[in-house]
């Protein structure tokens, strides 16, 4: 078939796909519609920061990179103002949606003579885009049919603060999500997943896995075996890895955003604008990725520390996409006492200046040694320093929140692992370093192969299958335990809550504070002697009225006989109960309770 024939057909379908949402779909049919919708409106909202910053021409997977930050940039503006409502975020994706359509559909010729000259040339292309589009589609419906998917990061539950903010329209919960770490642009980005479909957060990882090793394809530009063999392996490697988790949590997110950052620095000049954007996206995602998003903004104004436009532009466009979090998240924290964040503040740690030091002493050596090793490529160069200074800023807990904080490594060590590709086959080099990339990806799909349990590549795809199959027979609708225990409460009251899946709550209704987060758990101590709950004083400074507590199957078997368990738990007699927090629901009258919950009224 001609060239120019399938070059048309395929600018068409481009143009239609995302509009195949608004038909009745169901099961696989449904989320790969809503996975093209929500691409197009990535696409859309890179072609307007496009447009601003006076680019004609740009890559088109680097273009959905921008469009991700911009869309994160307006969601972290909708909630600031409390307007990210689900009605809210479904106008932003259609909206930009319908931009992609008419950017195509205004540079159709232009655009159908681009594909038909890939179309042309050689086609070694063809098998890694194959295969990745291949995985892809099997990672999406995966992620979205599979209800066993770790929403948990360490600052709280994400699927529920999604719910909190599509009902609200805003973060405003301190307790649950306290943001040390992050200001919720992965929140953000989830809420725009579901605005192109309610539910559909959990494909926000796996879509973006597939866009950051896209972005990576195509910058290689497999035009010969030898570069198609690198893209192959990089494809490869990347669905293998054992250890980069595509549940709803900040992994590939940052990847691509990063990947975007090195790609935009290899130019001649970098464009100000897009790179501010998603400079700030990635400050706004984890504090683990802000010196790599400020020595790029860096890099950026040393080369043009002349042009005053420019620097506004890198200023600007960052501010404009963190700020809004910033403010949120004040806004937040000022709505309870001070006393409860000084009760789930996390342990102190070392000085301040001690852990500089400390990641300077690591970043300086492995910057010089990674410079050292590397063929000299600008891009590469920048990316080794960048990438030192996060690992080590990391590592030494200049940026990070903890322990947890060690996850993101995996995102700032892939980036570079991907730029090191890129650059390698795009330059031939056929040297040591070259040798030693090959072999590392090698591993790394070796160990996706045989790592143990879950994380084993086999046990991933048939998982993958179980959960494909659950999207066209979907489990009946669990009973709403919590909504039928907390109708008797006033609307606007303030519920405290620790329960297993909170995303099931009414935010609309009542103000819920979850905590049920790492912060928590800390509070919740085993005491054999008199109970002065450090709890207390927590719901104290919220002003909670209602504590609506879960208890597990070893609590339940535990307290089998309540009068005996109240008897013992009652000072001044010794109380041998659990914790903390059910010392305090025990202590108060219960007001409901179905099986292994209890809705207690704190306040008379």
């Amino acid at each position: 078939m001609d060239a120019a024939v399938i070059a048309r057909a395929l600018v068409i379908l481009a143009i239609a796909l995302p509009w195949m949402t608004l038909l009745p779909l169901q099961g696989a049919t449904a989320v790969l519609g809503h996975a093209i919708t929500l691409v197009a409106a990535f696409h859309g909202a890179g072609v307007v920061v496009a447009r601003i910053s006076g680019q004609r021409v740009v890559a088109p997977l680097l273009t959905l990179q921008c469009g991700i930050a911009a869309l994160i940039g307006l969601s972290g503006l909708a909630l600031a103002l409390h307007l990210g409502t689900l009605a809210l975020h479904a106008v932003l994706v259609f909206g930009f949606a319908a931009v992609h359509t008419a950017s195509l559909g205004l540079g159709y010729r232009e655009h159908v003579a681009r594909v038909a000259d890939r179309l042309t040339g050689p086609r070694t292309w063809w098998i890694p885009a194959g295969l990745l589009l291949a995985l892809g589609a099997l990672a999406v419906l995966g992620a979205a049919g599979d209800a066993l998917a770790r929403p948990f990061d360490d600052e709280g539950h994400v699927l529920a603060q999604l719910r909190r903010l599509l009902d609200t329209g805003q973060l405003a919960d301190p307790i649950g999500y306290p943001r040390r770490a992050q200001l919720g642009a992965q929140i953000a980005l989830a809420a725009v997943a579901s605005g192109a479909g309610d539910g559909f957060a959990r494909i926000v990882e796996p879509l973006a896995m597939i866009l950051a090793l896209g972005l990576a394809v195509s910058r290689i530009r497999a035009r010969d075996p030898s570069s198609a063999l690198w893209a192959t392996l990089l494809v490869l490697a990347g669905f293998g890895l054992a250890l980069a988790p595509t549940d709803p949590l900040p992994c590939w997110t940052a990847v691509g955003l990063i990947a975007a950052l090195y790609a935009m620095l290899s130019e001649a000049e970098p464009p100000a604008l897009p790179l501010a954007i998603v400079a700030g996206a990635l400050i706004a995602l984890r504090y683990e990725l802000a010196p790599i998003a400020l020595a790029a903004m860096f890099a950026t104004w040393w080369r043009r520390r002349d042009d005053h436009r420019g620097t506004s532009f890198l200023v600007g466009g960052a501010f404009a996409v963190a700020f809004p979090f910033l403010v949120a998240r004040l806004v937040a924290w000022r709505s309870v006492e001070a006393l409860a964040h000084i009760a789930l503040a996390p342990p102190p740690q070392a000085a301040w200046l001690l852990r500089v030091l400390l990641a300077v002493a690591i970043a300086v050596p492995a910057a010089a040694i990674l410079r050292l090793a590397l063929p000299p490529s600008r891009g590469l160069r920048f990316a080794a320093i960048a990438t030192a200074v996060a690992l080590a800023a990391d590592v030494a807990g200049v940026t990070g929140a903890g322990p947890y904080s060690l996850r993101l490594a995996w995102p700032i060590a892939l980036a570079f692992a991907i730029t090191l590709v890129v650059e390698l086959a795009r330059a031939r080099v056929t040297g040591n370093a070259a040798l030693l990339t090959a072999l590392l990806l090698c591993t790394l799909t070796y160990e996706g192969r045989e790592a143990p349990g879950r994380l084993r590549w086999s046990r991933r795809v048939t998982a993958t299958a179980t959960a494909i199959d659950a999207l066209h027979h979907p489990p009946a609708e669990p009973v709403d335990a919590y909504g039928a225990l907390l109708a008797g409460v006033p609307a606007g009251s303030r519920v405290a809550v620790w329960v297993s899946e909170p995303e099931r709550l009414d935010y609309a209704r009542l103000r819920i504070f979850d905590l049920r987060t790492p912060a928590g758990a800390r509070l919740r101590g085993f005491r054999w002697a008199r109970h002065d709950a450090q709890l207390a004083p927590v719901l104290a400074a919220l002003d909670a009225s209602y504590l609506l507590l879960e208890r597990d199957d070893a609590h339940v078997q535990r307290t089998q006989s309540d009068l005996l368990y109240r008897w013992l738990c009652a000072p001044p007699a010794p109380a041998i109960c659990a914790d903390d927090l059910e010392a305090i629901a025990l202590a108060h009258p219960v007001v409901a309770r179905q099986a292994n919950l209890a809705l207690v009224a704190l306040k008379p």
